[in-house]
């Protein structure tokens, strides 16, 4: 199952469209969750009612662009029209702003009628969102996410024996190959960490194959497409196998403090902050 926290709009009959969109959405998954709803101004085209805004959190086992095509479905059913505005009035409004704790809607940093419930339904991502660094160079970290993930995706990862053993269905990779769970994070100046010294700006990598052969493919292909630099800061890739948390640091030199995120590797992981982890046994 995919982790999906879905953005959710409304100004025409706000309460019951919101409330069918939520029956709806349900339906997509398992375990639905409702955050706080609230009525927002409108933004960019004034001469309308205001906006019930919130989010859903809902387990699914749709891919995420499949996802989209099932929300824009919801859309329709409830009557949404496209129109040439699109800050105009709708029956709903429906975006995926994070999948499996990777944001895709840039306007989560920006508007806090999105964030807000965001961090209420995923308290862990609060600090990614409260990033200004991560947020001015939201795309070229999505690309350096993308890009990882699919270098990953290109030869068959190991499965844990507990997958093989079947008490675990493993899961699928983008190459269709099964994939031991994956965590990324990030880590340094660029990433709002004011007490580090370090120009670089790490990736760190929680995955079963991290051998140096995939380590140094990585980076290679990050230098080729032109992402293995942002500004004048190297970018660094770093895989660990979850045995090796251990032997890491737990606290850094100075007053820095670590990014507690409960029920993820971050405890483990000096100053980082969780960018995406991909579905998989818990």
């Amino acid at each position: 199952m995919n982790s999906a926290v879905i953005g959710v709009g409304s100004n025409i009959n706000p309460e019951e469209n919101v409330s069918k969109a939520e029956q709806e959405v349900g339906l997509l998954g398992e375990s639905l969750r409702k955050s706080g709803f609230s009525y927002t101004k409108p933004l960019g085209y004034k001469k309308q009612d205001d906006f019930l805004n919130g989010v859903f959190h809902i387990d699914t086992p749709y891919a995420y662009d499949e996802l989209n095509d099932r929300l824009k479905e919801i859309e329709n059913r409830l009557g949404r029209i496209r129109t040439g505005n699109k800050s105009g009035p709708r029956t709903i409004d429906l975006d995926t702003v994070v999948y499996n704790y990777q944001v895709r809607d840039a306007d989560v940093f920006t508007r806090d009628f999105i964030r807000d419930p965001v961090t209420e339904m995923i308290p862990e991502l609060e600090e990614t969102l409260k990033c200004v660094n991560y947020k001015n160079h939201f795309r070229t970290v999505q690309g350096i996410i993308d890009k990882i993930l699919s270098l990953m995706a290109a030869s068959p990862l190991s499965v844990p024996d507990t997958d093989k053993q079947g008490r675990n269905p493993p899961e699928t990779n983008p190459a269709g190959k099964s994939a031991y769970p994956l965590s990324v994070y990030g880590t340094g100046q660029w990433f709002g960490d004011g007490q580090k010294t370090t120009g670089s700006i790490d990736f760190l990598v929680i995955t079963e194959n991290a051998g140096n052969e995939t380590e140094q493919r990585i980076k290679r292909e990050l230098n080729r497409s032109g992402l293995g630099m942002i500004g004048s800061s190297p970018v660094n890739v770093r895989l660990f196998i979850p045995q090796e948390l251990k032997d890491l640091p737990r606290e850094v030199s100075g007053d820095a403090e670590i990014a507690e995120q409960p029920g993820s590797f971050a405890g483990e992981l000096p100053l980082s902050i969780l960018l995406y982890r991909s579905p998989g046994p818990s």
